[in-house]
């Protein structure tokens, strides 16, 4: 009698223990709060028209604490909003190269996202297009000319070769088609990248794995860490000593990957300590900045000595890291090469029969487009050829000679790599 009166409290209560954790694993959810920017790569290529809707994926993923909450291939759908426009030296400089009316950039925003188990949850985000490669410290000594050379035949190879091989060949041909003539439509072009950073927080419900225990952290931490930085810095306005922050974009785990050092969100607090703006004649901008504490959540800070490894530059820029992490724009071969090239085609555009080959004609008057050759092809006229011709190799010298340098700038949500040494 005892026995079946107390499995009718306890059996009961066992199945009602069971489904409580059933609910609640059923129940957990993670929250990503506003201010984290999700990386959308574009699927295809969109003409801008106000309402149109365009579809992308995420080509970063994003981590919550210690573990992965929107996978890489996450599809991402949005909305074009219109046009904005683009930047004045950016105007001037699409019309010193023929475009006479500067492509504006389109404005656009996400709204929505497909979570791996297919469901849609609305999202609220602010988008900023991003145009960057990824820089990497060089180890080792300077390498020689010979060796430099010998690097940028192989890089202008690669280029080529991933070119041609390139899945979206056929955008890029048409966007370098269009980029010749004096007016191009309104695009958003496949592989277009943007940060869309959460304007408001983004739930995600369903079950979610087991947390990882935190480790002690013992001495000084050592590793790479990636990370994103939330002050914009530039080398032509910030100066030694400026504060610099950086947030944890993915966990640092330690060598089995069973205990989190540091999670995802942590803070890495730093300064700028080496500055220089850029200055006229061509003479570049450098920065340097360093980390000297990390802390998490409900923690006390943790001493560390990071130093930039690697860091998304706009391509432009030609920004090289050195292995003590200073970052440093760089004219690159161009600043030689192309004066020169153009000067040797201004000088044959004077040869007296410069005007009688309409292809020959075509090439020296580089410099302006399309507009250009197609102007001194048709009209086979000197004077206009060999104006051309001098204007070319006018703005390349002075753009790569004695105009400002290239500043060294990292916007705000600039994805970084750090090292974390010892000493």
């Amino acid at each position: 009698m005892r026995l079946s009166v107390l499995s009718a409290f306890c059996i009961p209560a066992i199945f009602f223990s069971a489904g409580a954790r059933s609910l609640s694993a059923v129940g957990q959810s993670v929250t990503i709060p506003a201010g984290v920017p999700l990386r959308v790569q574009i699927n295809h290529p969109y003409r801008v028209h106000v309402g149109q809707r365009i579809e992308g994926h995420l080509i970063e993923k994003v981590d919550h604490v210690d573990h992965v909450v929107l996978p890489v291939n996450t599809p991402v759908s949005g909305v074009i909003l219109g046009m904005r426009r683009v930047s004045e030296p950016s105007r001037t400089h699409a019309i010193l190269d023929g475009q006479f009316m500067p492509p504006a950039v389109p404005a656009v925003r996400f709204d929505s996202l497909r979570l791996p188990d297919g469901r849609t949850v609305k999202i609220e985000t602010a988008a900023t297009e991003r145009d960057a490669t990824v820089v990497t410290m060089n180890a080792g000594s300077k390498p020689g000319l010979r060796a430099r050379a010998r690097a940028i035949i192989q890089d202008r190879k690669r280029e080529a070769a991933q070119t041609l091989h390139h899945p979206n060949i056929g955008d890029r041909v048409e966007k370098w088609i269009y980029g010749q003539l004096p007016w191009s439509p309104p695009t958003v072009w496949t592989g277009t990248e943007y940060d869309a950073e959460l304007t408001a927080p983004l739930m995600i419900t369903g079950p979610q794995p087991p947390p990882l225990p935190e480790a002690p952290v013992q001495g000084t931490p050592t590793g790479i860490v990636h990370a994103r930085l939330l002050t914009p810095l530039n080398s032509a306005t910030d100066r030694k000593g400026t504060p610099v922050s950086a947030v944890l974009t993915s966990p640092l785990l330690t060598g089995d990957a069973k205990q989190v050092v540091f999670p995802e969100g942590a803070t890495m607090s730093g300064v700028v300590t080496v500055d220089r703006p850029a200055k006229w004649f061509a003479r570049n901008g450098q920065l340097r900045f360093l980390f000297h504490s990390i802390s998490r959540e409900d923690a006390a800070s943790s001493s560390i000595h990071g130093q930039l490894a690697s860091a998304e530059t706009s391509p432009g820029s030609r920004v090289r890291l050195s292995d003590e992490g200073t970052a440093q724009s760089s004219s690159g071969p161009g600043k030689y090469l192309a004066p020169m090239a153009l000067g040797v085609m201004a000088a044959s555009a004077f040869d007296g029969d410069a005007t009688s080959n309409p292809i020959h004609s075509g090439v020296d008057s580089n410099g302006f487009g399309f507009a250009a050759r197609l102007l001194v092809m048709s009209s086979a006229n000197a004077v206009l050829l060999r104006g051309f011709a001098v204007f070319a190799v006018s703005k390349s010298v002075y753009y790569r000679w004695i105009a400002r340098g290239h500043e060294v700038a990292f916007p705000r949500d600039t994805r970084v790599q750090i090292l974390l040494n010892a000493r």
